[in-house]
C-alpha cells in the first residue's frame, strides 16, 4: 500500500474554500492536498522541488493525517486547514512561492494565563522599547560624530 493517498473530497473542498476565500495567494499558486496517514504531525507544508513542479506543475504540497483530522470538529478542521495554509506566501516581485514560519511562539502555560492579546501587547511594547533606545543610540551618535 503506498504511503501517500488523495484525500476525502470534503477535505479536499474544506482546503480548496481556505485558498479561495481566506488567503491572499494567487490563482497561479497550484497547492496538491496529499494524506498520510502514518505522519505523526497533522499536516506538514513543503515547497515542491523544481523537478516535481515540472512533472506535475505543482508549487506547494500539504500533506496531513486524515485519520486524525477527520476526528476533529469542524471548527477545528478549520483551524488546521487556515493554519497549514497561513504558512504558504508568494513574493510577487521575485514571482516566488515560500513557505513562511510561525509569526507567534509562546509557550502553552503562558498563553493560557495571560491570553494572546496580552502577550502580544507585552512584546509589542518591547519591541517599540528596543526600538527606541535604538533611535536614540543613533542620535547619540550622530551628534558626538560631528
Amino acid at each position: 500500500m503506498a504511503r501517500f493517498e488523495e484525500p476525502y473530497e470534503d477535505i479536499e473542498s474544506l482546503f480548496d474554500e481556505v485558498v479561495v476565500n481566506q488567503s491572499t495567494l494567487p490563482p497561479s499558486v497550484n497547492i496538491k492536498l496529499l494524506a498520510d496517514n502514518k505522519s505523526k504531525k497533522i499536516f506538514k507544508v513543503m515547497r515542491a522541488n523544481d523537478l516535481l513542479k515540472y512533472r506535475t506543475g505543482d508549487d506547494v504540497i500539504i500533506i496531513i493525517n486524515q485519520n486524525i483530522f477527520e476526528q476533529l470538529t469542524d471548527v477545528q478542521k478549520m483551524i488546521v486547514a487556515e493554519e497549514a495554509v497561513a504558512y504558504i506566501a508568494y513574493d510577487m516581485d521575485k514571482d516566488k512561492v515560500l513557505i513562511t514560519e510561525p509569526d507567534f511562539l509562546a509557550h502553552s502555560g503562558i498563553l493560557r494565563k495571560h491570553t494572546f492579546e496580552v502577550i502580544e501587547n507585552v512584546r509589542e511594547t518591547i519591541k517599540s522599547l528596543y526600538d527606541a533606545e535604538n533611535q536614540s543610540e543613533d542620535e547619540s551618535l550622530s551628534r558626538t560624530g560631528r
